[in-house]
């Protein structure tokens, strides 16, 4: 038994933090403002840093309730882009008991100080063309990877800068589930020159009983910068 053009199509998206800092009346706009003495960007091929001399409350405060970014450089706009090497993969055909494999390439590139987060979900369970016949998900969860044992999708980070200890390394990654609301999977602090990419490995197996057939899913991918 067999399964047939078991396809992932993959969405991205970017998000920004947002602020809310203006000033304004009907004779004026003051986009943001500091009391300082001092201050600029600068950086190298290692390295970005952005300072302000004098500047008494900076920093980022949350609870519950609110989040607050405290200081000009949290005023500041910064750049990010994401892109896949393909929007559209075919993970092929899978015989139960023999797992097969998939992988997609994310690249990003920001000037975010801070970094970035990759988020990801999927809109559903593997779906059969009929519509209601499904691919049982992995079971662990991005808190928690686990070593591959059984059925299901999951996904592993099989390379990247500053890649998650949870995730294992090879031969022996770890694998969770795709969620279905956008998670955190991999976190990279810091300033990135140039392109930062982040591999994604997809493993699916099913059991004898699994439906021969076409399954599919989206999963979409988030790039957020870090403050």
């Amino acid at each position: 038994m067999f399964m047939k053009r078991i396809g992932i199509l993959i969405f991205c998206f970017l998000l920004f933090p947002a602020n809310a800092f203006a000033a304004s009346s009907a004779n004026y706009r003051i986009e943001s403002d500091v009391i300082g003495i001092g201050g600029n960007s600068s950086g190298s091929a290692g390295y970005n840093i952005s300072d302000t001399l004098g500047q008494p409350v900076i920093g980022l405060g949350t609870s519950t309730s609110y989040k607050v970014q405290d200081g000009f450089w949290h005023t500041v706009n910064f750049s990010i882009s994401l892109a896949v090497d393909s929007q559209n993969l075919d993970l092929g055909s899978v015989t139960p008991g023999t797992p097969i494999t998939g992988q997609t390439t994310i690249s990003v590139t920001t000037d975010a100080w801070g970094g970035y987060d990759l988020l990801a979900s999927q809109n559903h369970a593997m779906t059969h063309s009929d519509a209601v016949t499904t691919i049982t998900d992995y079971a662990c969860a991005i808190a928690n990877p686990c070593a591959w044992s059984g059925n299901g999708l999951g996904f592993t980070l099989s390379s990247g800068t500053s890649v998650e200890a949870k995730w294992g390394a090879s031969p022996n990654h770890n694998y969770a589930h795709f969620p279905a609301s956008q998670t955190v999977f991999h976190s990279k602090g810091g300033y990135v020159s140039g392109v930062d990419q982040t591999a994604v490995r997809y493993k699916l197996d099913v059991p004898t009983t699994q439906k021969s057939g076409q399954y599919s899913s989206i999963i979409t991918y988030t790039a957020m910068v870090k403050l």
